[in-house]
Protein backbone atom coordinates (compact mmCIF):
# COMPACT_ATOMS: atom_id res chain seq x y z
CA UNK A 1 0.00 0.00 0.00
CA UNK A 2 2.74 2.66 1.05
CA UNK A 3 4.33 1.97 -2.77
CA UNK A 4 1.36 2.62 -4.18
CA UNK A 5 0.82 5.80 -2.74
CA UNK A 6 4.40 6.45 -3.19
CA UNK A 7 4.01 6.36 -6.53
CA UNK A 8 1.10 8.46 -7.03
CA UNK A 9 2.74 11.23 -5.22
CA UNK A 10 5.96 10.96 -7.48
CA UNK A 11 3.29 10.69 -10.51
CA UNK A 12 1.35 14.00 -9.55
CA UNK A 13 4.60 16.06 -9.24
CA UNK A 14 5.63 18.38 -12.69
CA UNK A 15 9.18 18.71 -13.83
CA UNK A 16 10.90 21.70 -12.86
CA UNK A 17 13.98 22.91 -13.56
CA UNK A 18 16.58 24.47 -10.92
CA UNK A 19 20.05 25.65 -10.37
CA UNK A 20 19.89 25.69 -6.44
CA UNK A 21 18.07 23.47 -3.99
CA UNK A 22 16.65 26.93 -2.89
CA UNK A 23 15.14 28.01 -5.87
CA UNK A 24 12.37 24.93 -4.87
CA UNK A 25 11.35 25.34 -1.50
CA UNK A 26 9.62 23.82 0.79
CA UNK A 27 5.58 23.39 -0.01
CA UNK A 28 6.52 23.49 -3.60
CA UNK A 29 8.29 20.21 -3.46
CA UNK A 30 4.46 18.35 -2.89
CA UNK A 31 3.97 19.44 -6.72
CA UNK A 32 7.28 19.99 -8.25
CA UNK A 33 10.36 16.95 -8.79
CA UNK A 34 13.47 18.90 -9.06
CA UNK A 35 17.40 18.24 -8.75
CA UNK A 36 19.42 20.97 -8.48
CA UNK A 37 21.68 22.12 -11.70
CA UNK A 38 19.02 19.51 -14.03
CA UNK A 39 18.40 22.21 -16.20
CA UNK A 40 17.53 20.05 -19.28
CA UNK A 41 14.05 18.75 -18.80
CA UNK A 42 14.94 14.98 -20.29
CA UNK A 43 17.65 14.82 -17.73
CA UNK A 44 14.85 15.21 -15.14
CA UNK A 45 12.77 13.16 -16.84
CA UNK A 46 14.95 10.40 -16.56
CA UNK A 47 15.71 10.71 -13.02
CA UNK A 48 12.45 11.03 -11.95
CA UNK A 49 11.68 7.69 -14.29
CA UNK A 50 14.37 6.34 -12.58
CA UNK A 51 13.16 6.84 -9.01
CA UNK A 52 9.69 5.78 -9.81
CA UNK A 53 10.79 2.50 -11.11
CA UNK A 54 13.14 2.10 -7.61
CA UNK A 55 10.11 2.49 -5.64
CA UNK A 56 7.64 0.67 -8.24
CA UNK A 57 10.20 -2.79 -8.90
CA UNK A 58 12.01 -2.26 -5.10
CA UNK A 59 15.58 -1.35 -6.76
CA UNK A 60 18.54 -0.84 -4.13
CA UNK A 61 20.78 2.13 -4.56
CA UNK A 62 23.34 -0.18 -6.40
CA UNK A 63 20.36 -0.78 -8.97
CA UNK A 64 19.29 2.62 -9.37
CA UNK A 65 22.78 3.49 -9.99
CA UNK A 66 23.16 0.66 -12.31
CA UNK A 67 20.26 2.36 -14.09
CA UNK A 68 21.23 5.70 -14.27
CA UNK A 69 24.54 5.99 -14.33
CA UNK A 70 25.22 5.41 -18.26
CA UNK A 71 22.01 7.64 -18.99
CA UNK A 72 23.27 10.66 -17.12
CA UNK A 73 26.41 10.24 -18.67
CA UNK A 74 25.38 9.74 -21.92
CA UNK A 75 23.40 13.15 -21.99
CA UNK A 76 26.51 15.01 -19.81
CA UNK A 77 25.22 15.68 -17.23
CA UNK A 78 27.65 13.62 -14.95
CA UNK A 79 31.29 15.41 -13.21
CA UNK A 80 31.90 18.81 -12.52
CA UNK A 81 31.00 21.42 -15.31
CA UNK A 82 30.79 25.24 -15.72
CA UNK A 83 27.11 26.35 -15.63
CA UNK A 84 25.93 29.74 -16.04
CA UNK A 85 23.75 30.47 -12.48
CA UNK A 86 20.14 32.19 -14.28
CA UNK A 87 19.79 34.36 -11.20
CA UNK A 88 23.10 36.08 -10.49
CA UNK A 89 24.67 35.73 -14.11
CA UNK A 90 27.73 34.20 -12.84
CA UNK A 91 29.39 31.45 -14.01
CA UNK A 92 30.12 28.60 -11.25
CA UNK A 93 31.63 24.84 -10.84
CA UNK A 94 28.78 23.01 -10.71
CA UNK A 95 28.75 19.37 -9.73
CA UNK A 96 26.23 17.47 -12.17
CA UNK A 97 25.69 13.59 -11.74
CA UNK A 98 28.44 11.61 -9.15
CA UNK A 99 28.04 8.18 -7.13
CA UNK A 100 27.51 10.74 -4.16
CA UNK A 101 24.90 12.57 -5.73
CA UNK A 102 23.05 9.58 -7.18
CA UNK A 103 22.91 7.86 -3.55
CA UNK A 104 21.33 11.50 -2.18
CA UNK A 105 18.88 11.92 -5.13
CA UNK A 106 17.49 8.30 -4.04
CA UNK A 107 17.27 7.82 -0.42
CA UNK A 108 15.84 11.86 -0.44
CA UNK A 109 13.09 10.78 -2.67
CA UNK A 110 12.48 7.71 -1.79
CA UNK A 111 12.40 8.45 1.94
CA UNK A 112 10.06 11.86 1.28
CA UNK A 113 7.57 9.67 -0.87
CA UNK A 114 7.49 6.70 1.48
CA UNK A 115 7.07 8.97 4.61
CA UNK A 116 3.85 10.49 2.41
CA UNK A 117 2.67 6.87 1.65
CA UNK A 118 2.85 6.31 5.38
CA UNK A 119 1.09 9.98 6.07
CA UNK A 120 -1.43 9.06 4.08
CA UNK A 121 -2.09 5.36 5.32
CA UNK A 122 -2.03 6.68 8.97
CA UNK A 123 -4.74 9.26 8.44
CA UNK A 124 -7.18 7.00 6.69
CA UNK A 125 -6.93 4.44 10.13
CA UNK A 126 -9.66 5.27 12.88
CA UNK A 127 -8.28 2.74 14.64
CA UNK A 128 -4.57 4.23 15.14
CA UNK A 129 -4.91 7.44 16.18
CA UNK A 130 -1.18 8.64 17.32
CA UNK A 131 2.13 8.37 15.38
CA UNK A 132 5.61 7.43 17.15
CA UNK A 133 8.82 9.30 15.86
CA UNK A 134 11.28 6.60 15.53
CA UNK A 135 15.34 6.75 14.59
CA UNK A 136 16.04 4.80 11.46
CA UNK A 137 18.90 2.49 10.88
CA UNK A 138 22.03 4.50 10.53
CA UNK A 139 25.64 4.83 12.32
CA UNK A 140 25.04 8.29 13.56
CA UNK A 141 22.10 10.23 14.37
CA UNK A 142 21.28 13.71 15.36
CA UNK A 143 20.97 14.67 19.00
CA UNK A 144 17.50 15.95 18.33
CA UNK A 145 16.44 13.12 16.38
CA UNK A 146 17.89 10.81 19.52
CA UNK A 147 15.81 12.84 21.83
CA UNK A 148 12.55 12.69 19.85
CA UNK A 149 12.98 8.56 19.15
CA UNK A 150 9.90 7.42 21.14
CA UNK A 151 7.61 10.28 21.00
CA UNK A 152 4.12 9.86 20.78
CA UNK A 153 1.84 12.02 19.79
CA UNK A 154 -1.75 12.18 18.05
CA UNK A 155 -1.75 11.76 14.53
CA UNK A 156 -3.07 15.83 13.95
CA UNK A 157 -0.75 17.82 16.66
CA UNK A 158 0.68 20.78 15.22
CA UNK A 159 4.23 19.22 16.06
CA UNK A 160 4.30 16.63 12.94
CA UNK A 161 3.56 19.94 10.66
CA UNK A 162 7.21 20.90 10.61
CA UNK A 163 8.76 17.68 12.45
CA UNK A 164 7.75 14.95 10.47
CA UNK A 165 10.75 12.84 9.06
CA UNK A 166 12.37 13.35 6.74
CA UNK A 167 13.63 16.01 8.45
CA UNK A 168 17.14 16.58 6.85
CA UNK A 169 19.75 15.24 4.24
CA UNK A 170 20.18 11.70 5.01
CA UNK A 171 18.23 11.63 7.93
CA UNK A 172 16.64 8.31 8.06
CA UNK A 173 13.73 8.54 10.61
CA UNK A 174 10.47 7.39 10.56
CA UNK A 175 6.69 7.10 12.24
CA UNK A 176 4.45 4.21 12.55
CA UNK A 177 0.90 4.75 13.67
CA UNK A 178 0.09 3.50 17.14
CA UNK A 179 -3.24 2.37 18.51
CA UNK A 180 -4.55 3.55 21.91
CA UNK A 181 -3.90 -0.13 23.39
CA UNK A 182 -0.32 0.12 22.01
CA UNK A 183 0.44 3.43 23.03
CA UNK A 184 -0.52 2.05 26.43
CA UNK A 185 1.52 -0.95 26.58
CA UNK A 186 4.67 1.49 25.44
CA UNK A 187 4.45 3.93 27.85
CA UNK A 188 4.41 0.66 30.79
CA UNK A 189 7.20 -1.12 28.55
CA UNK A 190 9.15 0.95 26.60
CA UNK A 191 10.46 -0.39 23.30
CA UNK A 192 14.13 -2.14 22.27
CA UNK A 193 16.34 -0.29 19.37
CA UNK A 194 16.29 -2.59 16.36
CA UNK A 195 19.85 -3.50 15.53
CA UNK A 196 22.18 -0.71 13.63
CA UNK A 197 23.61 -0.97 10.46
CA UNK A 198 26.92 -2.53 11.19
CA UNK A 199 24.49 -4.85 13.15
CA UNK A 200 25.16 -4.09 17.07
CA UNK A 201 22.30 -4.16 18.95
CA UNK A 202 21.49 -2.07 22.16
CA UNK A 203 20.47 -3.23 24.93
CA UNK A 204 18.90 -0.36 26.38
CA UNK A 205 15.19 0.37 26.38
CA UNK A 206 13.55 3.49 25.12
CA UNK A 207 11.15 4.97 27.05
CA UNK A 208 8.34 6.77 25.06
CA UNK A 209 6.99 10.25 25.59
CA UNK A 210 3.54 11.68 25.20
CA UNK A 211 4.29 15.56 25.41
CA UNK A 212 5.73 17.46 22.55
CA UNK A 213 9.35 18.70 23.25
CA UNK A 214 9.98 22.78 23.68
CA UNK A 215 11.05 23.75 20.90
CA UNK A 216 13.87 26.23 19.58
CA UNK A 217 14.39 28.08 16.05
CA UNK A 218 16.84 29.38 14.34
CA UNK A 219 16.57 32.18 11.43
CA UNK A 220 17.39 30.87 7.63
CA UNK A 221 17.20 33.12 4.93
CA UNK A 222 16.64 31.89 1.58
CA UNK A 223 18.69 35.04 -0.44
CA UNK A 224 17.19 32.94 -3.51
CA UNK A 225 13.65 33.12 -3.10
CA UNK A 226 14.13 36.21 -0.42
CA UNK A 227 12.73 34.82 2.14
CA UNK A 228 13.26 34.30 5.88
CA UNK A 229 11.46 31.61 8.11
CA UNK A 230 12.30 30.06 11.20
CA UNK A 231 13.37 26.38 11.36
CA UNK A 232 13.25 24.25 14.44
CA UNK A 233 16.77 22.72 15.42
CA UNK A 234 17.35 19.51 14.41
CA UNK A 235 15.20 19.88 11.06
CA UNK A 236 17.30 21.03 8.02
CA UNK A 237 16.21 24.06 5.87
CA UNK A 238 13.79 22.72 3.03
CA UNK A 239 12.29 20.11 4.97
CA UNK A 240 10.60 21.94 8.12
CA UNK A 241 7.00 20.75 6.60
CA UNK A 242 4.86 18.03 6.09
CA UNK A 243 5.36 16.65 2.46
CA UNK A 244 2.00 13.95 3.05
CA UNK A 245 0.03 17.08 4.97
CA UNK A 246 -1.78 19.27 2.04
CA UNK A 247 -3.62 20.98 4.94
CA UNK A 248 -0.35 22.13 6.20
CA UNK A 249 -1.06 25.38 4.55
CA UNK A 250 -3.70 25.68 7.58
CA UNK A 251 -1.07 26.66 10.30
CA UNK A 252 0.76 28.56 8.35
CA UNK A 253 -2.37 30.73 8.13
CA UNK A 254 -3.36 30.63 11.29
CA UNK A 255 0.19 32.31 12.46
CA UNK A 256 -0.21 34.93 9.46
CA UNK A 257 -3.57 35.82 10.68
CA UNK A 258 -2.81 35.94 14.30
CA UNK A 259 -0.02 38.43 13.82
CA UNK A 260 -2.49 40.82 11.94
CA UNK A 261 -4.66 40.57 14.27
CA UNK A 262 -2.41 41.64 16.85
CA UNK A 263 -0.20 44.24 14.62
CA UNK A 264 -2.82 45.86 12.47
CA UNK A 265 -6.01 44.53 13.51
CA UNK A 266 -7.88 46.85 11.36
CA UNK A 267 -6.65 45.47 8.31
CA UNK A 268 -7.24 42.40 9.17
CA UNK A 269 -10.08 41.53 6.68
CA UNK A 270 -8.26 42.70 3.32
CA UNK A 271 -4.74 41.00 4.55
CA UNK A 272 -6.79 38.09 5.14
CA UNK A 273 -8.57 38.27 1.82
CA UNK A 274 -5.32 39.22 0.13
CA UNK A 275 -4.29 35.85 1.52
CA UNK A 276 -6.92 33.75 1.11
CA UNK A 277 -7.50 34.63 -3.18
CA UNK A 278 -4.04 35.94 -4.43
CA UNK A 279 -2.48 33.73 -7.05
CA UNK A 280 -0.13 31.62 -5.17
CA UNK A 281 -3.07 30.50 -3.01
CA UNK A 282 -5.67 30.45 -5.95
CA UNK A 283 -2.72 28.30 -7.61
CA UNK A 284 -2.95 25.50 -4.32
CA UNK A 285 -6.71 25.52 -3.88
CA UNK A 286 -7.41 25.21 -7.83
CA UNK A 287 -4.58 22.25 -7.33
CA UNK A 288 -6.72 20.37 -4.41
CA UNK A 289 -9.65 20.57 -6.11
CA UNK A 290 -8.75 18.94 -9.61
CA UNK A 291 -6.95 16.05 -7.63
CA UNK A 292 -10.40 15.70 -5.53
CA UNK A 293 -12.65 15.85 -8.38
CA UNK A 294 -10.24 13.10 -10.44
CA UNK A 295 -10.63 11.29 -7.16
CA UNK A 296 -6.62 10.85 -7.01
CA UNK A 297 -6.35 11.86 -3.36
CA UNK A 298 -5.40 8.49 -1.28
CA UNK A 299 -6.97 10.40 1.95
CA UNK A 300 -10.10 12.03 1.43
CA UNK A 301 -10.20 13.76 4.58
CA UNK A 302 -7.30 16.09 3.12
CA UNK A 303 -8.59 19.74 4.11
CA UNK A 304 -7.61 22.76 2.46
CA UNK A 305 -8.28 26.45 3.40
CA UNK A 306 -11.00 28.01 1.70
CA UNK A 307 -11.94 31.21 3.11
CA UNK A 308 -12.01 32.75 6.61
CA UNK A 309 -13.81 34.32 9.26
CA UNK A 310 -13.96 38.42 8.75
CA UNK A 311 -14.04 40.90 11.77
CA UNK A 312 -17.56 41.14 12.12
CA UNK A 313 -18.45 37.98 11.77
CA UNK A 314 -16.16 37.15 14.52
CA UNK A 315 -17.35 40.15 16.88
CA UNK A 316 -20.69 38.47 16.31
CA UNK A 317 -20.23 34.75 17.14
CA UNK A 318 -18.36 36.10 20.72
CA UNK A 319 -21.49 37.74 21.37
CA UNK A 320 -23.25 35.26 21.02
CA UNK A 321 -20.84 32.87 23.56
CA UNK A 322 -18.68 31.75 20.58
CA UNK A 323 -14.73 32.81 20.49
CA UNK A 324 -13.27 32.53 16.74
CA UNK A 325 -10.66 34.66 17.26
CA UNK A 326 -7.61 31.85 16.66
CA UNK A 327 -9.82 29.47 14.61
CA UNK A 328 -11.24 31.94 12.18
CA UNK A 329 -10.59 29.67 8.62
CA UNK A 330 -12.74 27.99 6.98
CA UNK A 331 -11.42 24.24 5.56
CA UNK A 332 -12.68 22.27 2.57
CA UNK A 333 -12.46 17.87 2.93
CA UNK A 334 -11.57 16.82 -0.18
CA UNK A 335 -14.11 14.05 0.29
CA UNK A 336 -16.98 16.59 0.64
CA UNK A 337 -16.49 17.47 -3.57
CA UNK A 338 -16.92 13.79 -4.53
CA UNK A 339 -20.22 13.44 -1.92
CA UNK A 340 -23.00 11.51 -2.55
CA UNK A 341 -25.37 13.94 -2.19
CA UNK A 342 -24.25 15.77 -4.77
CA UNK A 343 -23.68 13.13 -7.29
CA UNK A 344 -26.95 12.03 -6.13
CA UNK A 345 -30.03 14.28 -4.37
CA UNK A 346 -28.73 17.54 -5.39
CA UNK A 347 -27.73 16.30 -8.75
CA UNK A 348 -31.25 14.61 -9.17
CA UNK A 349 -32.60 18.23 -8.25
CA UNK A 350 -30.61 20.05 -10.11
CA UNK A 351 -28.70 22.39 -7.97
CA UNK A 352 -25.37 20.65 -7.47
CA UNK A 353 -22.35 22.50 -7.87
CA UNK A 354 -20.32 21.91 -10.64
CA UNK A 355 -16.28 22.26 -11.20
CA UNK A 356 -16.53 25.81 -12.08
CA UNK A 357 -18.31 26.56 -8.48
CA UNK A 358 -15.81 24.53 -6.78
CA UNK A 359 -12.93 26.03 -7.87
CA UNK A 360 -14.53 29.69 -7.46
CA UNK A 361 -15.46 28.80 -3.80
CA UNK A 362 -13.06 30.43 -2.45
CA UNK A 363 -14.41 34.04 -4.02
CA UNK A 364 -18.06 33.05 -3.50
CA UNK A 365 -17.35 33.03 0.23
CA UNK A 366 -15.33 36.36 0.43
CA UNK A 367 -17.85 38.45 -0.83
CA UNK A 368 -21.30 36.27 0.39
CA UNK A 369 -24.17 37.94 2.51
CA UNK A 370 -23.47 35.89 5.77
CA UNK A 371 -26.42 34.68 7.94
CA UNK A 372 -26.23 32.52 11.26
CA UNK A 373 -28.51 29.43 11.37
CA UNK A 374 -27.48 27.79 14.55
CA UNK A 375 -24.54 25.53 14.80
CA UNK A 376 -24.10 26.70 11.38
CA UNK A 377 -23.36 30.10 8.87
CA UNK A 378 -25.04 30.34 5.73
CA UNK A 379 -22.90 31.97 3.01
CA UNK A 380 -24.90 33.64 0.07
CA UNK A 381 -23.66 34.71 -2.96
CA UNK A 382 -25.29 35.77 -5.90
CA UNK A 383 -24.61 34.50 -9.28
CA UNK A 384 -27.02 35.77 -11.50
CA UNK A 385 -30.26 37.51 -12.00
CA UNK A 386 -32.48 34.52 -10.68
CA UNK A 387 -29.61 32.40 -9.30
CA UNK A 388 -27.97 32.24 -5.86
CA UNK A 389 -25.16 29.83 -4.29
CA UNK A 390 -26.02 28.52 -0.84
CA UNK A 391 -22.62 27.44 1.48
CA UNK A 392 -23.46 26.03 4.55
CA UNK A 393 -19.92 26.11 7.05
CA UNK A 394 -20.56 24.30 10.08
CA UNK A 395 -19.63 25.74 13.26
CA UNK A 396 -20.58 22.72 15.62
CA UNK A 397 -17.52 22.00 17.54
CA UNK A 398 -19.10 18.31 18.57
CA UNK A 399 -20.03 17.39 14.39
CA UNK A 400 -16.92 19.22 13.03
CA UNK A 401 -14.13 16.60 14.34
CA UNK A 402 -13.47 13.39 16.39
CA UNK A 403 -11.71 14.53 18.97
CA UNK A 404 -8.67 12.62 20.26
CA UNK A 405 -8.18 13.73 23.84
CA UNK A 406 -9.07 17.15 22.76
CA UNK A 407 -6.23 17.65 20.30
CA UNK A 408 -7.78 17.94 17.57
CA UNK A 409 -8.22 22.07 16.34
CA UNK A 410 -11.45 23.27 15.82
CA UNK A 411 -11.85 24.70 12.57
CA UNK A 412 -15.17 25.35 10.91
CA UNK A 413 -15.69 23.95 7.54
CA UNK A 414 -17.56 24.01 4.73
CA UNK A 415 -20.69 21.10 4.90
CA UNK A 416 -22.71 21.94 1.58
CA UNK A 417 -22.96 23.99 -1.07
CA UNK A 418 -25.88 24.18 -3.57
CA UNK A 419 -27.76 26.66 -6.02
CA UNK A 420 -30.99 28.65 -5.31
CA UNK A 421 -32.95 29.69 -8.48
CA UNK A 422 -35.46 32.10 -7.49
CA UNK A 423 -37.41 31.81 -10.55
CA UNK A 424 -39.06 28.27 -9.40
CA UNK A 425 -41.31 28.34 -6.07
CA UNK A 426 -38.73 26.18 -4.89
CA UNK A 427 -35.98 28.29 -5.18
CA UNK A 428 -37.94 31.50 -3.71
CA UNK A 429 -38.68 29.45 -0.61
CA UNK A 430 -34.98 28.47 -0.28
CA UNK A 431 -34.21 32.13 -0.32
CA UNK A 432 -36.72 33.17 1.97
CA UNK A 433 -35.78 31.03 4.72
CA UNK A 434 -32.25 32.06 4.58
CA UNK A 435 -33.57 35.66 4.45
CA UNK A 436 -35.61 35.25 7.80
CA UNK A 437 -32.11 34.02 10.02
CA UNK A 438 -30.41 36.82 11.57
CA UNK A 439 -27.61 38.54 9.11
CA UNK A 440 -24.18 39.52 10.33
CA UNK A 441 -22.84 40.67 6.70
Amino acid sequence: MIPRAALRYLANKTLVPGFSYKDIWNEEHIKAFTVAKAMQLDVLKDIKDAVEAAIAQGHTLEQFRENLKPTLMQKGWWGRQEMVDPLTGKTVQAQLGSVRRLRTIYETNLRSAYQEGRWERSQASTSHPYLMYRVGNSKEHREEHLAWNGLILPKDDPWWNSHYPPNGWGCKCWTMAVSEARKQRLEESGFRQPPSVDGSRSEETVRVSTQAPPETYSSFYNERKGTIERVPAGVDPAFNFNQGQIGRDIPVLQKAFRSTRETVPEAFDSIARTLMTNRIARDAYHGFVRAALASNMVNPNKSHPVGFLDRGTVRYLRGRGLDMSDNNIIILEARLINAKKFTGRHARQGNAPGRGDWLNLAEYLVDAQIYHDRGSLIFLRQLGETKFMKVAVDLDVQNNFKTIRGARPFLPKVDSMYSIDISTDRGNDSLRVIQRLPRIR
